[in-house]
């Protein structure tokens, strides 16, 4: 009677609610997990360096590696886990709480791995999510952040949800170390800048051409701050773009005059082509001028003193283009990397103006950007954008 029982489990197990609080019998668990351990998967899974864990359809572990025992509070071998929920498995705070059944609570359903799994036990192919656990670890609280991703796994007739965790603690807390540091630093240098311009201000008649580099630098470090940060936003996924409506000219204009007051420029020539048209287009002003400096920057870089750099905008078939111009020639090994993060002709250290440039243009404005280079005409970067966001 208790192997019909069992078997009767299996059979009604893909109409079971994803949030139940029933269970299966440890007979029932044993058997599933044996099945599994049979599998192929099994031997690939033991050897995966991130948590992973196997569920049945009430969301009972029947598998887990040594990578996941070890992301429980006291290191557990994975046999200890069989049929334990993963909040129960994780010493989650809310399965400790009266009448607190993992995933069948009202705080399971806000919880990113309680979602994902129920997504997939639903029939979603694959599901993914953030999840912060609270638990009490070493005599302290403490909070486990992993990302999880969960699929369905059919084998020997029965149905298994595979799901793998990976620890993200390391990366929340630089991520949050990054917005704390660019929110002071931003503030320290915003007070640095409205003293100098109270200083401008009281020598207005003297016009103090100390005063003024003084501003001039202060601007420019805060230019970097944001950059930066901007950066580290974008590669996360996380930068929001604004549109705004400009004339290309106008803005080419103010990156080269701004441009001509770099150390890089200095003894060089940086100009604009008078051919260059003025088209009126939206985008984000922000990441484009971003995408412009490193561009001549990159070119005045490439150019021996005394040479000349040219800069141009035009439209082309609904589209904005903006380019620039320098006589040197990308050396033939470096151009089919020159877009990959960190590489570099220059030497170590550098290696992102390039980079951003396309992570910018191609994944936040809709554009994009490549280069021309022969012994003959030189070196052409370019960014194509489309005229309306």
């Amino acid at each position: 009677m208790a192997a019909m029982a069992v078997r009767r489990c299996f059979v009604n197990a893909r109409h079971v609610s994803p949030f139940t609080a029933e269970r299966i019998p440890t007979e029932a668990i044993l058997r599933q997990a044996r099945l599994f351990a049979e599998s192929p998967a099994a031997g690939i899974l033991d050897r995966l360096p991130m948590g992973v864990a196997v569920f049945n359809a009430y969301r009972q572990i029947v598998y887990a590696n040594e990578a996941f025992g070890n992301m429980a509070v006291d290191k557990r071998p994975p046999a200890d886990l069989l049929g334990l929920r993963l909040g129960e498995a994780l010493s989650c705070l809310g399965t400790k709480l009266k009448g607190g059944v993992c995933g069948a609570t009202e705080l399971c359903r806000s919880c990113g791995a309680a979602r994902s799994l129920a997504a997939t036990l639903l029939g979603q192919d694959v599901a993914s999510g953030d999840c912060t656990i609270t638990r009490r670890g070493d005599e302290r609280l403490e909070n486990l952040d992993f990302h999880i991703r969960v699929w369905p796994l059919a084998y020997g007739g029965e149905s298994f949800y595979v799901a793998i965790m990976s620890d993200s603690r390391a990366e929340k807390r630089l991520a949050l170390m990054e917005r704390i540091f660019y929110h002071d630093i931003l503030n320290i240098v915003s007070g640095m800048q409205g003293v100098c311009e109270l200083m401008r201000e009281d020598e207005e008649e003297t016009r103090n051409a100390e005063v003024d580099l003084l501003l001039f630098a202060v601007e420019r470090v805060t230019d970097l701050i944001v950059s930066q940060r901007d950066f580290s936003l974008a590669e996360r996924g996380d930068y929001e773009v604004v549109s705004n409506k400009m004339g290309s000219l106008s803005l080419l204009s103010d990156i080269t005059a701004l441009m001509r007051r770099e150390t890089s420029c200095r003894g060089k020539t940086l100009l604009v082509d008078p051919q260059s048209a003025d088209v009126f287009f939206a985008s984000d002003r922000k990441l484009l001028t971003r995408i412009l400096v490193n561009m001549q920057k990159n070119a005045l870089e490439a150019t021996a003193p005394g040479g000349a750099v040219t800069a141009g905008c035009d439209q082309e078939d609904g589209f904005v283009r903006f380019w620039v111009h320098n006589a040197g020639v990308v050396p033939e090994e470096a151009r089919t990397q020159i877009f990959r993060r960190a590489f570099s002709t220059k030497g170590r250290g550098r290696g992102l103006g390039t980079y951003g440039m396309k992570l910018f243009a191609e994944n936040y404005l809709g554009g994009q950007v490549g280069f021309a280079t022969d012994e003959t005409a030189g070196t052409t970067f370019f960014v194509r954008l489309p005229c309306a966001m």
